[in-house]
């Protein structure tokens, strides 16, 4: 059978300053979409491994990926969607299409961005032509959607480690739709809830006895699939709020009320959905005063992979006013990184570095150390880590052994957003973490895979910026005004 592949992906933040232009994305075409994929634990990794099992021929189109920001322009949301819809009609007839796509883009004339790249390749290929779809557990997932794909999967591990696992599974149900062995039979239902992103480890409660459920569910026949997506709360749309996507065979009562079922479980743990999480001073102090070492500090407010700027001094400020030491923090600030390459390893500096992306996100601060490294900021990840993606860079990135009154610490600039999935990030640089006192993290839960095994604790930090958790109903105007946490 003949099966075109095509990734679009992007997590947008409706909050952020930075929109996403073309020239944010890395694009790859042709045969170069899978050999960039497959030995990592990406979705379409999935895809090709299902393949050589099922008789599929995979006729790749286009993968186009780029670091969560603002809402992608118009722009590069037309250029990347009629590439991938001028490929996919370039191949000719064919029997199914496969799609990996993130579930939370938004487009500057498109809210529901994934749902109109699904929408345009069902007008492509007529409505014959089995379409199943992949997407992230950060997913909004709108009515329009399931109505124009055949199947949608959704991640059900956060920190994100089993993709591979999902393309495998939806390779799979293309492959028996095709030969007629299964009809695949969608429902969506959304409780109105706003599950904020500090309860979306799957490991843990409220959310693990819930994805429990739908893995229960799917080991009972006639069910294909089972999916519950937590939602992104970062992106001020219609359809935003968690999700639960029931595929059976050829049953839509059925698909009905177990989704249903399923969000009655999810809406019944609304009142434990209320955060309590401390402020910048109050996590700092708190991992100054651990026994136990290196803590890390998760920096929601400036969450990488949900779209933060990068350059968030609201925790920095903190670990230098209060003199805390052995501490290493990431900095986007690609003028600071070139001043250190000016300079040399060796050389004392004195920099005023972050919070220059906009006025959300802290004030510059000033520092003076020593330039430890310089690097290109290239690195592997070869374990299962959140994003399933292997090759990795931030950019020209330097290390700079900070003085501060009453301690020392690490400052790693980089010249490129990356969201730290991987300890490597720092690794790569020359850093060993076990040697450290306080790690930062800017990011929420997707950092805990990396950072767990080096870090005995991990602090979470309620601080400002796109990623804030603490953002309320008023600040949202497309987003519906009944969801439970805002009235609470």
């Amino acid at each position: 059978m003949k099966v075109a592949v095509a990734g679009f992906a992007h997590e947008s933040n409706t909050f952020s300053s930075q929109p996403t232009r073309l020239e944010d994305f890395d694009i790859y075409e042709g045969d170069e979409v899978l050999t960039r994929q497959q030995d990592t634990y990406h979705e379409i990794a999935g895809y090709i491994a299902a393949a050589r099992d099922l008789d599929m021929e995979l006729c790749p189109t286009l993968s186009a990926t780029a670091t969560p920001a603002g809402p992608v322009t118009s722009a590069a949301y037309e250029e990347i969607s009629g590439r991938i819809l001028a490929r996919i009609r370039a191949l000719g007839p064919i029997d199914g299409v496969l799609l990996a796509l993130h579930g939370a883009m938004v487009a500057e004339e498109f809210p529901h961005g994934d749902a109109e790249i699904v929408r345009r390749v069902r007008d492509l290929v007529g409505p014959d032509v089995p379409i199943v779809v992949t997407h992230d557990y950060h997913a909004n997932v709108p009515p329009e959607l399931v109505e124009a794909a055949d199947a949608l999967l959704i991640y059900k591990t956060n920190p994100h480690i089993d993709q591979r696992e999902r393309g495998i599974e939806a390779a799979t149900i293309l492959a028996r739709t095709v030969r007629g062995e299964v009809k695949p039979t969608m429902a969506l239902a959304k409780p109105e809830l706003v599950f904020n992103i500090y309860f979306h480890n799957t490991s843990v409660k409220p959310m693990q006895p819930l994805m429990a459920l739908a893995i229960e569910l799917e080991q009972q026949q006639g069910i294909l699939s089972c999916s519950i997506a937590a939602g992104y709360q970062y992106a001020d749309v219609e359809w935003m709020a968690p999700s639960v996507v029931v595929v059976t065979d050829a049953d839509q009562v059925r698909a009905d009320s177990e989704a249903q079922r399923i969000s009655e479980a999810m809406w019944a743990v609304r009142q434990s959905l209320l955060t309590d999480v401390p402020g910048p001073a109050a996590a700092v102090r708190l991992a100054m005063d651990s026994d136990r070492h290196p803590v890390t500090l998760l920096d929601f407010g400036d969450n990488i992979g949900g779209g933060s700027a990068g350059d968030s001094t609201l925790v920095l400020e903190q670990l230098l006013a209060l003199g805390a030491d052995g501490w290493v923090v990431t900095l986007w600030d690609p003028a600071a990184a070139q001043a250190c390459f000016e300079a040399g390893i060796g050389a004392d500096v004195a920099l005023t570095v972050g919070a220059k992306t906009d006025d959300e996100h802290g004030t510059p601060q000033k520092i003076t150390g020593t330039v430890r490294t310089l690097s290109d900021g290239s690195y592997e990840e070869r374990e299962r880590r959140h994003g399933g993606e292997r090759r990795h860079s931030q950019g020209r990135t330097s290390v700079v052994h900070v003085i501060c009154a009453g301690g020392t610490g690490l400052l790693v600039l980089n010249s490129e957003r990356q969201s730290p999935n991987s300890i490597h990030q720092i690794t790569s640089v020359g850093i060993a973490p076990e040697q450290q006192k306080i790690l930062v993290a800017k990011g929420a839960v997707a950092p805990r895979a990396a950072y767990e095994p080096v870090s005995p604790r991990l602090i979470e930090v309620d601080s400002g910026g796109a990623c804030w958790i603490g953002r309320g109903s008023e600040r949202y105007q497309r987003a519906s005004k009944r969801l439970y946490e805002w009235n609470q």
